[in-house]
């Protein structure tokens, strides 16, 4: 290569200061741009590890109870029932023939409900006091002996005998004499003596009767015949009894729940099940004076409720009429299934708005307020049992203050349906943070979500 050449070679060789200066700040935007990336993830870091805990609030409930009105214990549900529900029944087999209630009506004990068909029933009492008649009848002429003309008649019976007797004897003489002068035969002699045995024993049989008739009849065929009467007597009594159970009464004081047979129906005293054919039972009816309401309890709160404790009850027909009521029986056995005990609570003053079968509510009420949880007319207030943390050697809560949560003190008191009383610490004007508690300090942001 000649020097020009390499000359013109080297001439073309040179920096290109544009390209360089573009290529440093490409590098410097890179720089930048990581930094800002970098920045706002750190930021980002930061606001979550800052960001307030969303928690679920409660206010605290203040109570305004009455003077001498207990604190709800436990809530239940249950149905109205009465303390007795009765289905009349026929005693007798008839068809009826008058019905004179219907349902809805107020009856009195011994108020006629409903006649059957008793021209049956009618003739057997007939019949019986026939029957008794004539044992009566017998009894008095057995009572009575023998009659004067009765005695006579024995005693000429007797006489008549002793004639015969005497003939038969000279009879037999006679033949005797006869034989044994070689006049009479054997025969006639055995004839003659038949004829003086009979005639004896015929007298002997007209004396041993004018002795009966004399003496009267035994005291053995009075006493049977009496036996009889009163066994005549009896079954009379017993026909008048089944001819008054044509008339069906009220066996108690009550209202008609249902009528259950209708006029011309065949009642029964027998119950062959089934709907159709002869009814058993004629009408159901009910003291409504005399309510209880039947709730399952759950067996957790059994030792919240004692009989004799007083409660408040709520008809769904009436929600707004609060009825006082009285624990009346808690059964002794408990359902294994629902894992309940059946509770039946009086209703101390029912009026016309009660109706059996009816939705209620139960609320079961403690002691009434004392020195310990204050007195009548003072708030009391109550907590979730979520909102407590127990400690080892103190009782606390979380409230809002403002975005942090606060931690309080408290002491406790009762522990009823509507969570627990909190006799010390709180005012009642609180918010309480009920979760997630073990994820709030003391201090800590918070926010309020709905639940």
């Amino acid at each position: 290569m000649t020097n020009e050449n390499l000359d013109g070679q080297l001439s073309k060789l040179r920096i290109d200061k544009d390209r360089k200066r573009v290529r440093r700040r490409g590098r410097l935007w890179k720089w930048l741009l990581f930094a800002v990336v970098a920045g706002a993830a750190g930021y980002g870091v930061y606001l979550k590890m800052n960001a307030p805990v969303p928690v679920r609030t409660a206010p605290v409930d203040k109570e305004v109870l009455a003077e001498g009105r207990g604190i709800q214990m436990v809530t239940a549900s249950g149905y109205v029932v009465p303390r007795h529900k009765i289905e009349v029944s026929s005693k007798i087999i008839g068809r009826v023939k008058e019905i004179l209630v219907k349902r809805g009506d107020k009856v009195n004990e011994g108020d006629v409900l409903l006649r059957i068909e008793d021209e049956e029933y009618q003739a057997q009492v007939r019949s019986s006091e026939a029957m008794m008649g004539a044992l009566r009848a017998r009894v008095d002429e057995l009572k009575a002996g023998s009659r004067p003309q009765e005695i006579a008649a024995s005693r000429a019976n007797v006489a008549s005998a002793q004639a015969t007797l005497r003939n038969a004897e000279e009879d037999f003489k006679r033949a005797e004499s006869l034989m044994k002068d070689g006049v009479g035969s054997a025969q006639d002699s055995d004839q003659a003596r038949a004829a003086r045995d009979v005639a004896r024993a015929q007298l002997n049989s007209a004396q041993k009767n004018a002795e009966l008739v004399s003496v009267g009849p035994r005291r053995e065929v009075i006493d049977a015949a009496e036996a009889q009467l009163r066994e005549a007597e009896a079954n009379l009594e017993y026909m008048k009894t089944t001819l008054s159970n044509t008339v069906i009464k009220a066996p108690i004081t009550g209202t008609i729940l249902e009528k259950l047979a209708e006029q011309g129906e065949l009642v029964t005293n027998t119950n062959f099940g089934g709907t159709r054919g002869a009814k058993s039972s004629v009408v159901s009816m009910a003291d409504l004076s005399d309510l209880l309401v039947e709730v399952d309890v759950n067996q957790a709160d059994l030792s919240k409720v004692k009989v004799g404790q007083k409660s408040e009850i709520r008809l769904d027909s009436n929600p707004d009429r609060v009825y006082s009521g009285l624990v009346d029986d808690i059964s002794p056995q408990a359902d294994r299934q629902k894992g309940t005990v059946q509770t039946k609570v009086r209703i101390v003053d029912p009026d016309d708005g009660v109706r059996t079968e009816v939705n209620a509510r139960v609320t079961f009420l403690g002691d009434a307020p004392d020195a310990a949880s204050g007195a009548a007319g003072k708030p009391r207030l109550w907590i979730p049992k979520t909102a407590v943390v127990q400690g080892a050697e103190e009782t606390t809560v979380y409230t809002m203050a403002g975005d942090r949560a606060a931690v309080v003190r408290v002491k406790l008191g009762t522990e009823a349906e509507k969570g627990v009383e909190v006799v010390e610490g709180l005012n009642g004007d609180e918010t309480l943070i009920v979760s997630p508690l073990d994820k709030i300090t003391a201090g800590a942001r918070v926010v309020a979500v709905q639940k």
